[in-house]
């Protein structure tokens, strides 16, 4: 009983002198709560160093394998009547881009993301340096279009390649707008402090491009954009008001502009009668329809060799289905889906602000050019000269949209959960 009373005694002394606050008892030693964080916050971070997303890196080339495999077919019937009789002319320039885009994406997948947001005002100015330059004469490079107007999107670098600055825009606005908001992320709920300084930048950058013309690019400038600025935490009544704005806008252009209104009326019309004449839509369900379940099988499709306008770039797809049949066009459709789904994972798991918005731009640039593509070729969308991301013939776009992969599997090597595995 004696020895049960000291033995309580003792831990009622304990009891007292046990410190209310700062430390903590752990295994009869007593260690400071201070004095441990401030060992944590002076050791370095642990470097993060995960691994990358497969899933994003088998999509990406399986669409590329996809994308030379639709040139060749789509363009050699082209590149013989314009090369003469050099069939692989167009092929041939798409594997070079490619070569170079897979570079440009190992490269930026090891390049920490961090050194975007270092150079995002360089970025910028670099893009509109270069959204000028198209209208240098000797420099910038104009192409006559269908409907017989000239398009200077270009500029010669004296390369089989030219280079398309609208394409390195649309990163270096993602950027900019990314890196704007996660400085302070409280200011783009101001419209004046926030919203309006990026409003003015894109608008600048619409303007440019509009009158290139590349009025698809323009608009896929601002959607982007604005995603990203609502994604970063743009208050839904500034969503409304610029939404408002901006289709006012787009309304007084297609208005003042008599090609485009043709487009949007005879659109409108096939809509409303299927028989209604709208010669590139008509080409590409003809395509598509005779394509049939399975399709005519590789190099077999009818409406490339004359009918059917731009049939290895704006209307690729049409080719698709056309030879791969039904199955085909939904196979592709699925696999950029899943696209869109891995940048998403990648964006929401991402370790801060600027990563996560980034990886929100890079990803509603491509899923919403290849929903727009594909809207146009299947007739639910007026048609719109946007090219198929990584499937389409291209130089300067096929190499930037593989740089932004890049991005993207960088920021996915520094995820919460792959660092966390």
């Amino acid at each position: 009983m004696g020895r049960n009373y000291q033995n309580s005694t003792r831990s009622n002394k304990n009891r007292k002198s046990k410190p209310k606050s700062g430390f903590k008892w752990t295994n009869t030693r007593v260690y400071s709560v201070v004095e441990e964080q401030q060992k944590q916050i002076e050791a370095p971070p642990p470097p993060r160093s995960g691994r990358m997303d497969r899933g994003l890196i088998a999509l990406t080339l399986c669409l590329i394998a996809i994308g030379i495999l639709m040139v060749y077919s789509a363009s050699h019937l082209l590149s013989s009547r314009h090369y003469g009789g050099y069939s692989y002319r167009y092929l041939q320039i798409h594997i070079i881009a490619c070569g170079i885009g897979l570079v440009g994406m190992f490269f930026s997948s090891h390049l920490p993301y961090r050194f975007y947001a270092k150079f995002a005002n360089l970025f910028l100015i670099l893009s509109f340096i270069g959204l000028l330059l198209v209208f240098v004469p000797g420099l910038g490079t104009s192409v006559q279009g269908a409907e017989g107007g000239r398009f200077k999107r270009w500029i010669n670098i004296g390369l089989p390649i030219n280079f398309q600055p609208v394409e390195f825009a649309k990163i270096a606005l993602v950027i900019h707008v990314a890196n704007f908001i996660s400085r302070n992320p409280e200011r783009v709920k101001s419209f004046f402090n926030g919203v309006l300084p990026n409003i003015l930048i894109v608008g600048a950058a619409f303007g440019l491009v509009y009158i290139q013309p590349d009025f698809g690019s323009a608009a896929l400038l601002v959607v982007t954009v604005c995603t990203v600025l609502f994604v970063g935490g743009m208050r839904i009544w500034h969503v409304v008001a610029l939404g408002g704005v901006g289709s006012g806008l787009v309304s007084l252009l297609i208005i003042r502009d008599s090609y485009k209104l043709k487009r949007l009326m005879d659109y409108l019309a096939m809509l409303k009668s299927p028989d209604a004449t709208n010669y590139q839509l008509t080409r590409s369900l003809d395509a598509l329809e005779s394509g049939g379940l399975l399709g005519l099988g590789i190099d077999s499709s009818l409406q490339k060799i004359s009918r059917l306008p731009y049939p290895h770039t704006d209307f690729i797809f049409a080719v698709l289905g056309e030879e791969f049949g039904f199955i085909g066009a939904v196979t592709v459709t699925f696999i950029f889906m899943l696209f869109v789904w891995r940048g998403l994972h990648i964006a929401r798991h991402a370790s801060d602000l600027f990563a996560s918005l980034l990886a929100v731009g890079i990803t509603t640039l491509i899923g919403l050019q290849a929903f727009i593509n594909i809207g146009v070729v299947t007739g639910l969308l007026p048609t719109k000269g946007i090219t198929l991301p990584f499937i389409s013939y291209g130089g300067s776009s096929i190499v930037l949209s593989l740089v932004s992969v890049g991005i993207l599997l960088n920021i996915s090597r520094s995820n919460i959960q792959n660092t966390d595995e």
